[in-house]
């Protein structure tokens, strides 16, 4: 989501030795989209609890991708239209043949994960996140009882 001219003089520097420079080309890049999602979405501000701020730099040294591209299928509007959001589902026409994977949800990494999880509840036929959320409660509880 940001421009890989704007990195590419860091290109060559050790991930996470990139320099306070970088680090602050950053974040002011990263938290003005931030800014942005707030304005366009208010109630969102309080509930952000984490953020995790990346450059196409990121992209290239994590995923391989050249100069940090976003991979997938095109981020256009067209991609987020209500038929194209419909037809990219883990279910197909073909019996036993299952998607998953960042196209069949929401772009990115994080997308490509929460996607495994719907593809999981669709094979299984069971809320598998559901599950997953009453397992880390549990498994909470247990851990808190140990500390007392």
């Amino acid at each position: 989501l940001s421009n890989w001219n704007w990195f590419e003089a860091w290109k060559d520097r050790p991930v996470k030795k990139r320099g306070d420079e970088y680090d602050e080309v950053k974040q002011t890049i990263g938290h003005k989209m931030i800014e942005q999602m707030c304005k366009l979405f208010p109630s969102i501000r309080d509930k952000i609890v984490y953020t995790e701020i990346a450059s196409p730099l990121t992209n290239q040294y994590y995923i391989g991708q050249p100069n940090g591209e976003i991979y997938g299928l095109d981020h256009t509007m067209e991609r987020f239209h209500p038929w194209m959001v419909a037809r990219l589902r883990p279910e197909t026409d073909i019996p036993g043949l299952y998607l998953t994977g960042q196209d069949t949800l929401e772009a990115g990494f994080t997308g490509a994960l929460f996607s495994g999880v719907i593809s999981a509840q669709v094979c299984l036929g069971r809320p598998v996140l559901y599950d997953l959320i009453r397992l880390h409660d549990r498994l909470e509880t247990v851990q808190n009882k140990k500390e007392k």
